[in-house]
């Protein structure tokens, strides 16, 4: 097992029951354990499952990854700029969700 660091942004974090209204909810950090060789996205499975809420609003199980609602970022970096999420995992890794914004 490996132990990886879950950094959740603001309203992102009522997913995972910290307190406060949706978009009030403020930031969450904890740390979880994963299986030797676990992909980030084996992680938002692992996620999704622990959390029902997360699951059902921020993760597609069909195609396992974030819904387009929520951004997801590896150690200061976007999947797409990696391995996408079969991205393995090491100890010590920092993944953070955040809700995904757009504009112009």
């Amino acid at each position: 097992m490996i132990g990886v660091t879950v950094d959740v942004w603001s309203s992102v974090s009522h997913l995972f029951g910290a307190g406060g209204p949706p978009g009030r909810a403020g930031k969450l950090v904890f740390d979880t354990q994963v299986a030797d060789g676990a992909t980030l996205e084996d992680l938002l499975r692992k996620l999704a499952a622990d959390n029902p809420r997360f699951g059902r609003v921020a993760y597609d199980p069909r195609t396992n990854e974030p819904s387009a609602h929520i951004l997801v970022v590896l150690n200061h970096r976007l999947p797409e700029l990696l391995n996408g999420y079969h991205t393995q995992l090491h100890e010590g890794d920092r993944i953070t969700l955040v809700q995904a914004y757009a504009g112009g």
